[in-house]
């Protein structure tokens, strides 16, 4: 298959490119970036530097006119932003015999909205809830101090708070599409999960976030069989009904796994679990082309590491 990729610049993109051409596939990447800015563009047959996400049209008319020139089957978007826009433009690249390999619209609606989120699942006895209010409501009082502030569709940490004192609480007044949680304590748990929407099937595979960069990204982690936070990701999986490979986020607090986020994307640590020996990479890619993901594995709990070597190219 002619795969494109875009944002070959994030984190995840070395080892979903890796994978995919091990496969067989031809894969061109874009990014908003010249090509010698990165080091995964020599994994790529052909790289493309296309406009801002946000650009929106001009965004996917450039795309188009890659996926011309390449005769690109599908497409593999690595950020948050770029769901969005594609998402918008479904039926555009249905009518050009291209494949999106994102979630559905509704699917979408509740992942990409905290707030929608939180709301999914507040009735829902299995996963626990973190207390949440949009800023704009007046019920999250000076004594529920502190409290993490943060925008309804934000990713990677973008624009997150911890807010102490009433008169912070009263600044978030003029801050639009923010929300509110309780502030608890607790350990990071991210689980990289793909699920096939025909079959049912379904694999997670979690990890307990030892060191972190600013950004949420892991860089020290505690692979975990933890049998109760499986059993909760998958309830959450099927509820949501996802189709491919996304990954969860979860804040560990008195024996509870409370659910933070759920990213329709791979997480930057996509290759920690590729390390394991399961291919989250082609099992998302089969969920969109009639194929089953692979069958779960049985992997050791121990600690992994990146170590980010200082390599000059030119």
């Amino acid at each position: 298959m002619n795969i494109l990729i875009t944002a070959i610049g994030s984190m995840s993109a070395e080892c979903v490119i890796s994978a995919l051409t091990k496969q067989g596939h031809q894969v061109t990447g874009c990014d908003i970036y010249p090509a010698e800015w990165h080091y995964a563009s020599r994994l790529c047959s052909k790289v493309y530097q296309v406009p801002l996400a946000t650009q929106n049209e001009k965004y996917i008319n450039a795309l188009m006119q890659v996926c011309m020139e390449q005769q690109i089957n599908v497409i593999i978007p690595l950020t948050d932003i770029e769901i969005d826009i594609l998402s918008l433009w479904r039926s555009r690249f249905k009518e050009s015999g291209i494949l999106l390999c994102i979630q559905s619209e509704h699917t979408l609606s509740i992942a990409r909205n905290k707030y929608q989120l939180y709301q999914f699942f507040l009735q829902d006895k299995e996963v626990p809830s973190i207390l949440t209010y949009q800023a704009d409501n007046h019920s999250f009082t000076e004594d529920s101090l502190p409290c993490i502030a943060k925008p309804c569709n934000g990713r990677s940490s973008e624009g997150l708070m911890l807010i102490h004192t009433a008169q912070e609480l009263d600044l978030l007044q003029s801050k639009e599409n923010y929300i509110l949680q309780k502030y608890l304590k607790g350990p990071i748990y991210t689980v990289d999960y793909v699920r096939c929407r025909q079959t049912c099937k379904d694999v997670a595979i979690p990890r307990k976030e030892l060191l972190r960069t600013k950004n949420g990204a892991g860089l020290t982690v505690q692979l975990t069989n933890n049998e109760i936070l499986k059993k909760q990701v998958s309830h959450i999986g099927n509820k949501l009904d996802i189709n491919g490979c996304i990954n969860m986020e979860f804040l560990y607090v008195d024996d509870l796994f409370y659910l933070i986020d759920v990213n329709p994307r791979f997480s930057a640590g996509i290759a920690f679990s590729h390390l394991t020996g399961y291919d989250m990479i082609i099992s998302h890619l089969n969920c969109f082309i009639n194929k089953d993901i692979m069958p779960e594995i049985d992997f050791t709990e121990r600690l992994m590491t990146k170590r980010y070597k200082e390599e000059i190219l030119s």
